[in-house]
């Protein structure tokens, strides 16, 4: 038996748990209105229940709002309500006890669980051993593990594949369990793959050329163009001036279009465009130069790396920077005295590119075939080592053993499991046999036809399932053409019937130590609710089990809690609800449920507007006011009112209220506790509420002061 909710949090319960003078009991009775915190404390109760690691989802039984959707429909079906399982007759106990005997012999779940962990244990070490071998092995080199989501028979597998791939390489068995990995090859190929690459700069074709045409023609008649530096000098600060402008230089006049059209003859002028292809020419031999200079930086890291056979190759590469030297300084010499005849040895130069090609080559072929010939060690060393691998799993003992070990409890795992299987099919093939719960569906219709309530169930054709038929036209209903107050009796009934174990509902099953019931009475007709609360009280008898039963209702929660609250195992409770945070608090059933709505509607008429803005039932209130106002006014006048809108001159004129601003009171009063007794759409303001029920209290106060005075206190 549970006695309290432990550090409890869902929804408006925050780290609840109930102090030691208010501990639940064997039977407990808790009311609440709606939106205080009852379905959370149903689910806490449960929750708290459930801790206990002895207990089942079996040993309880919960009736709540979603019972209907959970216990009743069928998947397929909107229009069948599923059977109660129970024994009733000598035959079907006859069958059940051959059920008890078979349910004997099905192995326990925490059983094959265990043999399930067992094995996935024994799995993960031979993945352990598989991987430490792997590791141990492989030393330095990169060769990675088998996936981890492979099975270890899987990647015992792919592992003797790559014995097999290493036996086509070295077929001895002794000398092929030698050999480790390392990295010393991988960090040679690094080596050779990060070598600076080799590149010489390029002369275009087309430049060279142009250039033997320049060093061929004679350029005598254009002494008078100034020297190419000259016509650059002048031609970048022109642009540094616009048309109108003095010279930024000398301040003198400057004649902007003169200068500017100079510049254009100057330029288009042979001698200035043959200088100015030989300042290119001259500048591709200078990195043509620069190149050179930077390979023969390289020697060292490629001889260290390659092998000293390519030394003579860069030798013959830094033996050409004399001779590009010469050619750059017979390109400058043109260039300095354009008009002189120059003599340029274009033959040498394609001589000396074609020489530094070569060179080039060659050493880059040596570097690539070193490349090539370490990558096929390297694939061949990573083959013998994986086979290596492959070798040590196949004959590792501790492998062998724990895989035979897996093998033998996979077979005693797949027999257990073939053995649940075929005692679950007999004992499913006995049930088939039972006769079903007639006695449900008569024991229903029978209770249906005494509240007056035109519906039956009865057993489907296949007597498995229930079907709702209506007594009048014998027509069969779907869970839609029943109303919410009926679908919330027939899943009662079938929540109550359940819990016993004969149709005589008098012997609870056994296993069933935990019932709670949240607001059993919601969407119940007047003509049926009775009956429920007779229900209630039934469960709240029962000697066996602890009992929760939770109400909205104040009346409902009076009639439970009548003549029980001064049992030693009976305790009653509160649901409150403060800021938004709910707690439990002890409650009296002594009071009237006319008094008890009346201090709450006399509390609520003296708190500020500031208040009702945190009041979470605001919309409750115009019922209980309602309720107030009609068994007030029936007790002073002597006649029953009923609360609609065209009773307002009825009510001024018994109580002469002739002022127009206290008609206006009234008419506000009438309108709140006629429509929001109802529904919340007619008025979505709560100060209203709030003036109508100071009004109602004043009303009161004003007309029976006495009354007034004696309920407030």
């Amino acid at each position: 038996m549970i006695t309290k909710l432990n550090n409890f949090t869902l929804k408006s319960f925050v780290g609840y748990t109930n102090p030691n003078d208010l501990l639940f009991r064997a039977k407990n009775i808790l009311f609440g209105y709606n939106g205080k915190g009852k379905s959370a404390i149903a689910i806490g109760i449960k929750d708290e229940f459930l801790k206990d690691t002895t207990k089942k989802p079996e040993n309880l039984r919960i009736f709540d709002r979603d019972y209907i959707s959970k216990s009743l429909l069928l998947e397929n079906s909107e229009d069948k309500i599923k059977g109660v399982e129970a024994s009733f007759s000598k035959g079907d106990v006859d069958i059940e006890i051959k059920i008890k005997e078979l349910e004997k012999l099905i192995i326990k779940e925490d059983e094959i669980g265990k043999l399930e962990i067992d094995i996935a244990k024994l799995r993960k070490e031979i993945r352990v051993e598989i991987d430490k071998i792997h590791d141990r092995r492989k030393g330095e080199a990169n060769i990675q593990r088998k996936s981890k989501d492979e099975s270890v028979e899987r990647v015992i597998e792919l592992y003797k594949k790559d014995f097999q791939d290493a036996k086509k390489i070295e077929a001895d068995d002794d000398k092929l369990i030698k050999i480790n990995g390392d990295n010393a090859i991988e960090k040679q190929i690094a080596q050779n793959e990060n070598l600076r690459p080799l590149i010489l700069s390029k002369i275009q074709t087309t430049l060279i050329e142009e250039v033997k045409v320049i060093f061929k023609k004679k350029f005598g008649e254009d002494i008078s163009i100034p020297e190419f530096e000259v016509v650059q000098w002048i031609e970048t600060g022109l642009k540094l001036h616009k048309d109108g402008d003095n010279c930024k230089f000398c301040n003198g006049q400057l004649d902007y279009l003169d200068v500017k059209a100079k510049i254009v003859e100057f330029k288009d002028n042979k001698r200035h465009k043959a200088t100015e292809k030989l300042k290119q020419f001259k500048e591709q031999l200078q990195s043509l130069l620069e190149s050179i200079i930077a390979i023969e930086k390289e020697s060292k890291t490629y001889t260290t790396n390659i092998g000293n056979e390519i030394e003579q190759h860069f030798a013959a590469i830094s033996a050409k920077k004399n001779t590009i030297e010469a050619i750059i300084n017979s390109c400058q010499k043109k260039i300095d005295n354009i008009e002189v005849q120059e003599n340029f040895d274009f033959e040498l130069l394609a001589e000396t590119l074609k020489e530094l090609e070569e060179s080039i080559s060659i050493i880059s072929n040596a570097k690539n075939d070193q490349l090539s010939e370490l990558k096929k060690k390297q694939n061949n060393l990573t083959t013998l080592v994986k086979g290596a691998i492959g070798l040590e799993i196949q004959q590792s003992a501790t492998i062998k053993d724990k895989l035979q070990e897996v093998k033998d409890k996979e077979a005693e795992l797949k027999e257990k499991r073939e053995n649940n299987m075929k005692k679950q099919q007999e004992i499913q093939d006995l049930k088939q046999q039972k006769s079903q719960t007639k006695d449900f569906a008569d024991f229903v219709t029978h209770i249906l036809n005494d509240i007056n309530i035109s519906l039956k169930v009865e057993l489907d054709t296949d007597n498995k399932n229930y079907i709702i038929k209506s007594t009048n036209e014998n027509a069969t209903l779907t869970i839609k053409d029943i109303s919410e107050g009926e679908k919330n009796l027939l899943a009662l009934l079938f929540f109550y019937y359940e819990l016993f174990a004969d149709n005589k509902q008098q012997n609870v099953k056994s296993e069933i130590e935990l019932i709670i019931v949240d607001d059993p009475i919601s969407s119940m007709d007047d003509s049926n609710r009775f009956y429920i609360l007779e229900l209630m009280k039934n469960l709240l008898e029962l000697p066996n089990q602890q009992i929760f039963v939770l109400t909205h209702s104040w009346d409902d929660y009076c009639n439970l809690s009548y003549n029980l609250e001064n049992k030693q195992d009976v305790a009653t409770f509160e649901l409150r609800k403060t800021n938004g945070i709910s707690n439990l608090v002890k409650l009296s059933s002594k009071e009237k449920p006319y008094n008890y709505l009346f201090k709450e509607i006399y509390d609520f008429s003296e708190k500020s507007e500031e208040d009702i803005k945190n009041e979470c039932q605001i919309y409750h209130y115009p019922n209980v006011m309602r309720r107030i106002f009609e068994e007030w006014y029936s007790f002073k006048v002597g006649k029953n009112v009923k609360f609609t809108s065209n009773i307002q001159n009825q009510i001024a004129s018994v109580f002469n209220i002739t002022s127009n601003s206290e008609k206006a009171k009234l008419g506000v009063l009438i309108k709140v506790c006629n429509i929001l007794s109802h529904s919340i759409n007619g008025s979505m303001n709560p100060q209203e509420i709030h003036k109508s029920a100071k009004y109602l209290m004043r009303l009161i106060q004003d007309k029976d002061k006495l009354h007034f005075d004696n309920m407030k206190n």
